[in-house]
């Protein structure tokens, strides 16, 4: 593995962890520790039917596209580049999909 591996992957982490956070933030996020708001699932609760989780996750999703160039046309499998994948989709699927899982109520 190179240093341009290395800082490219670097890079792509860090702004798709950006474009993931920015695209999966509730309106009212904010709100959570004021008043009677302590998590995400009284959040949702509490503000009306506001949720943008599909629209997040579809404009997102292009974010798994360097992984796809580099696996697939340039055939680069370094575990580098699998562990920054890995990386990215384990916060794409909490941002968007596991930290409402536990919202039953």
């Amino acid at each position: 593995m190179n240093y341009k591996i290395f800082t490219l992957g670097i890079v792509w982490l860090c702004m798709s962890i950006l474009v993931i956070v920015f695209f999966s933030t509730q309106d009212k996020e904010w709100w959570i520790g004021e008043e009677n708001i302590k998590n995400i699932c009284e959040l949702m609760a509490y503000v009306e039917n506001d949720d943008i989780r599909d629209f997040g996750m579809l404009v997102t999703f292009p974010v798994f596209l360097p992984a796809l160039y580099a696996f697939l046309i340039k055939k680069a499998h370094h575990g580098f580049l699998y562990l920054i994948t890995i990386l990215i989709a384990g916060v794409w699927l909490w941002r968007f999909i596991f930290r409402y899982q536990f919202c039953l109520g």
